[in-house]
């Protein structure tokens, strides 16, 4: 069976201005703790996994990404990330990763809070840096990966 993919930038979405950390330690210390549990919830309602487009995706291996996030609390499967295509242009990483798959996904949606998507405008959630991913996202983020 098709998977439904959210495809995840981390900063302005999994932390915001008003959360970023003075002195950080690395990654976990931008994993706010309310946008994950947004992103927990999201995932314990869709079944969705966590494709990363973030350019932290470039600073550490893929399986320390996934103990970052997991180590801040985050429940979701993290599976993959973007290749390293055209940092400028996210969505031409993230349609490159779908050619890239044997399986398309059966929903998608992409959130983010800088990058337009032109490819496919209708699968971006916008957040907002001042708060990043939260409850006002959730509705628009479950209908695109609703069945």
């Amino acid at each position: 069976m098709a998977r439904k993919v959210i495809f995840l930038d981390i900063d302005g979405v999994m932390n915001s201005f008003s959360t970023r950390p003075q002195d950080p330690r690395g990654l976990v210390d931008f994993l706010d703790p309310a946008n994950v549990a947004v992103l927990n919830a999201v995932v314990a309602v869709s079944g969705a996994v966590v494709v990363v487009t973030s350019t932290w995706r470039l600073t550490m291996p893929f399986a320390e990404l996934r103990a970052t996030f997991a180590a801040a609390g985050c429940v979701a499967e993290i599976v993959d990330v973007t290749p390293n295509i055209d940092g400028p242009r996210r969505g031409v990483e993230v349609e490159a990763w779908l050619a890239a798959q044997a399986e398309a996904p059966a929903r998608f949606v992409v959130i983010d809070d800088d990058f337009e998507m032109p490819g496919f405008p209708e699968k971006l959630v916008r957040t907002r840096k001042l708060h990043g991913l939260c409850a006002r996202d959730v509705p628009a983020v479950l209908a695109l990966l609703a069945d």
